[in-house]
């Protein structure tokens, strides 16, 4: 198996977790336990924005899918895409429409699949500088900005969606 397809099929699998995670009322998806500082709503709307960025910004070099209008269909914060941002501020992160939310997240995981199947081991190699200084490669940027910090956001959704009785993402993965 080729690194591309590694990722590929890594990224595969965040992508059905994370849109296994829209599934729920409003009320689950955007509680917060006490002391708690995000959402599962946080964490969708924080990992697609981090996946647009990277892709399309950083890597690409081309517009951003939630440039089309996306905060306005989903409520979302217009700017930002949650780094950084305090605890007080992210529990008030809403989603407004989460029908339109998960066209967004659908439509950045589409553009990102079309990107990928483009890709070649090589192409993984090649260095994009850092906004702080240095660089990083193409490889580095999806496998430790999407795959592993995605995977850590699973990791709280299904923490959050345990404190409210609700099954863990992907449940039934692999029992068919």
């Amino acid at each position: 198996m080729s690194t591309v397809d590694f990722i590929k099929n890594s990224l595969a699998f965040a992508h059905r977790a994370l849109a296994d995670a829209r599934n729920g009322t409003p009320e689950q998806l955007h509680f917060v336990p006490d002391r708690g500082s995000h959402s599962i709503v946080w964490c969708l709307w924080h990992t697609a924005r981090v996946e647009d960025l990277i892709i399309n910004a950083r890597i690409r070099q081309a517009a951003q899918v939630w440039n089309a209008g996306w905060a306005e269909r989903t409520g979302l914060p217009a700017e930002g895409f949650g780094t950084g941002m305090p605890d007080a501020e992210a529990q008030q992160v809403r989603i407004r429409d989460i029908a339109a939310f998960a066209e967004y997240q659908d439509a950045v995981f589409k553009q990102t699949a079309e990107y990928l199947d483009g890709l070649t081991d090589a192409d993984l190699e090649r260095e994009m500088p850092l906004r702080g200084g240095g660089t990083e490669s193409v490889g580095q940027a999806i496998s430790l900005h999407m795959l592993g910090h995605f995977n850590g956001h699973r990791g709280e959704m299904n923490t959050l969606r345990g404190m409210q009785g609700m099954p863990t993402l992907l449940q039934r993965e692999g029992t068919h």
